[in-house]
């Protein structure tokens, strides 16, 4: 009777020790980490919603197309200018140059023809149309065809600030080396149009298709 008691009390130590190493082992009060954590410091990556900013003007007309310079978006031209990027906001409405910060846009425009179909982007190829810097200032992936050269270098963002850009070519002109991206902007002086150098700034948030 003892040998078969001795036998079932091993088992049962055996299947506990089987079922806490199942579970992790014993629970250590504000040990561990549990699912996934967050990067704190880090840029945070939106996907934008058109639907998040309400658009109350009257469209205008507009022929568009896909802009190879934000992949998953439009690009319009209006009357009297050319305007980007631009997202399908219900219907064929395309609600364009948004600033998803403030909640307001550039214009919401009704195509003159049917849009050609526009795939989601690659991951490789997603381009982050907007951004929000640091300190407050927001910068936005510029449309007007008339370039803006800074040190032999094209502005691909135009900022809140006056006569403030981000130079680089799509997503180059952000530094990844670290989980909160990095922005070089330029600030021009408006008496003769040189800027002042370089200044690094963080990017606290980016909006991509």
């Amino acid at each position: 009777m003892k040998r078969r008691l001795s036998v079932w009390l091993a088992a049962g130590t055996t299947v506990l020790f089987l079922l806490m190493a199942c579970s992790g082992g014993t629970e250590q009060s504000g040990q561990g980490a549990v699912g996934p954590q967050k990067i704190e410091n880090a840029t945070q990556i939106i996907k934008f919603d058109p639907a998040s900013i309400s658009a109350a003007s009257e469209p205008v007309a507009g022929t568009c197309r896909e802009w190879s310079a934000v992949p998953g978006a439009f690009q319009c031209d209006l009357a009297d200018k050319m305007t980007g990027p631009c997202f399908a906001q219900g219907g064929t409405r395309l609600i364009c140059a948004p600033d998803p910060v403030a909640g307001t846009y550039g214009a919401l425009v009704n195509p003159s023809e049917a849009l050609p179909s526009v795939a989601p982007p690659a991951p490789e190829h997603i381009v982050a149309f907007f951004v929000e810097l640091d300190g407050g200032v927001t910068c936005a992936m510029r449309a007007a065809p008339e370039p803006v050269i800074i040190n032999g270098m094209e502005a691909r963002y135009e900022c809140s600030e006056p006569y403030t850009y981000i130079l680089g070519e799509g997503d180059s002109a952000f530094s990844h080396d670290a989980p909160l991206w990095e922005a070089g902007i330029h600030t021009l002086d408006p008496a003769t149009g040189q800027s002042s150098g370089v200044v690094p700034v963080g990017v606290r948030r980016a909006w991509i298709p």
